[in-house]
């Protein structure tokens, strides 16, 4: 699968099989992560596995207080309530493999080129490194789903984070189950219109 290829297969997946993800596999998105481009040279970005299935049941506990709250948010408007209700928005329990990535502001120093308005240009450098890892998985026949619906502060008490990592996101990986009909689930269930 060539790159451009890759970028246009890429979903942010849910569904997932239960098959094991081999090592080099994920050494290999590792390495392509490892290329994104960063500010300063930095490379800020941290990769967390989670493993075990005691682990991935408690950050789905987290997803499901999370959901709760979300749900809450729609109870003004019951039809688009039950159309949320009805989507799958994580697969922390089924995929064989969980990922935290975070930001490590440790590697910020008395002077570090491109960050003297903003230290968060080492926030989008960590998105170039999670692109990278994604078209990485992809490209071998895997995919994953970001999960953003979790309160972050308790996964890193949870996983007993470094305070000076920031994360971004939590990652479901695997291989994926369907391709939902070649586009974005969110297309392809109703709850956005694209052009």
């Amino acid at each position: 699968m060539n790159l451009f290829e890759a970028i246009s297969k890429r979903r942010d997946t849910r569904h997932f099989l239960e098959d094991p993800i081999p090592e080099e596999v994920i050494g290999v998105c590792l390495d392509s992560a490892s290329h994104a481009p960063s500010v300063g040279l930095t490379r800020p970005a941290r990769f967390i596995f989670v493993r075990d299935k005691e682990s991935r049941s408690k950050v789905y506990d987290l997803f499901m207080e999370a959901n709760e709250r979300a749900l809450e948010l729609l109870h003004a408007d019951p039809e688009r309530e039950k159309l949320y209700s009805s989507l799958k928005l994580e697969g922390i329990r089924e995929s064989p493999l969980g990922m935290v990535v975070c930001v490590d502001y440790s590697v910020l120093r008395d002077f570090t080129i491109g960050t003297i308005y903003s230290a968060e240009t080492l926030d989008w450098s960590v998105c170039c490194a999670i692109q990278n890892f994604w078209l990485a998985l992809t490209a071998q026949g895997y995919s994953m789903g970001w999960v953003s619906i979790l309160n972050f502060a308790e996964i890193k008490k949870m996983l007993t984070i470094p305070d000076e990592y920031k994360i971004l996101g939590y990652f479901c990986i695997g291989k994926p189950a369907t391709d939902y009909d070649s586009m974005p689930m969110l297309k392809q269930r109703g709850w956005v219109q694209e052009e």
